[in-house]
């Protein structure tokens, strides 16, 4: 059946071969791309030039200032309060699939359509994400956080594909960019170092600095909290018999406890912003990922008033990080997510 759909296109491969296989299928296709942040010409060229290449409707959304405030604005803040943040996991919640929502409607489009490596899946009448097929490039993880009414709408026509294979049927369809390198992970950064960005946009009285402290001794002063990140071991420039770990950042003092390995290690995680895909609220099983390159780890899951949950993993965990999300899963699906509060 024919259907009208918005193409989030970032004039990349998988996106340009998304508007072309929905256009093959049929469908109304109308492409949009969003405009986050300033320096971004040549992907709004190239996006533009992919749109004529494939003859649809293309345009930009300009959505620089809610960016800012949505995910730039988080990014430094997370930092500031000793915690690492995630701003993939973050804005396709908070802003990237809101404002395609938003637009999508104003299209009057059915469906979004993105070239995430990811599937939509049904299970008991719902909708649900999950992994993609192609292991090395799944990116369920990062939309973890997705609420019921954005996953309603999606549709990742790669989920089933691996890249290799996505680069090839590209070429088949003589896709000028079957062979365009893929762009970084964090857009903003621009490919620079995140410790960069935030000595240019952070003052020097904003940079809380303090003490690294190991067996409640002090070693020595560090360059300020905001550069450093739970369980982290190169780059403190300490000279030490054995490798160490930052363990636990204090925003008041500034101090940064630092501790071995085998000190880093904990069983469970507090969530607070949860996001659950169903109406589950009783203890079950699942497994869960801490971090987007960890394997998934056995745990109870407990869901708890006010968005909150805790998880107990069956084997202690490496340095989760407070501000990082736990995606949950039940096997290939997504059920839920949050961010971390603490650890235990």
């Amino acid at each position: 059946m024919k259907k009208k759909l918005l193409i989030a296109m970032s004039g990349g491969v998988d996106s340009t071969l998304c508007a072309k296989l929905m256009l093959e299928q049929g469908h109304d296709v109308t492409g949009v791309t969003l405009q986050l942040f300033e320096g971004q010409e040549e992907m709004l060229a190239g996006a533009e030039r992919v749109a004529d290449e494939l003859g649809i409707k293309w345009y930009v959304a300009d959505c620089r200032k809610f960016f800012s405030e949505d995910v730039i604005s988080y990014f430094i803040r997370t930092y500031k309060l000793g915690k690492t943040p995630n701003p993939c996991c973050h804005c396709n919640h908070t802003a990237k699939f809101n404002y395609l929502y938003r637009e999508m409607c104003s299209a009057g489009c059915e469906e979004v359509v993105s070239g995430h490596y990811a599937r939509i899946t049904e299970h008991n009448g719902l909708k649900y994400v999950a992994k993609g097929l192609d292991e090395t490039k799944d990116q369920s993880y990062y939309l973890s956080l997705m609420e019921r009414y954005q996953i309603e709408v999606l549709n990742f026509p790669l989920g089933a594909m691996r890249k290799d294979d996505v680069r090839e049927l590209a070429r088949e369809h003589g896709l000028s960019v079957a062979d365009k390198k893929d762009s970084q992970d964090v857009c903003f950064l621009m490919g620079n170092d995140y410790r960069e960005f935030l000595s240019k946009k952070l003052k020097d009285s904003d940079i809380r600095k303090g003490w690294f402290i190991l067996d409640g001794k002090r070693l020595k002063e560090h360059e300020g909290i905001v550069f450093y990140t739970i369980g982290q071991r190169r780059g403190l420039n300490i000279g030490y018999h054995e490798p160490l770990y930052v363990q636990h950042i204090d925003p008041k003092s500034g101090d940064i406890t630092l501790g071995r390995k085998e000190e880093a290690a904990f069983k469970g995680v507090k969530l607070k912003d949860a996001v659950f895909a169903d109406s589950t609220k009783h203890m079950r099983r699942a497994e869960a990922r801490l971090r987007y390159r960890m394997k998934n780890a056995p745990c109870s899951v407990e869901i708890l008033p006010e968005h909150k949950a805790v998880l107990l993993f069956d084997e202690p965990q490496f340095s989760p990080a407070p501000g990082q999300v736990a995606a949950i899963y039940d096997k290939e699906r997504v059920i839920g997510g949050g961010f971390i509060e603490s650890v235990f």
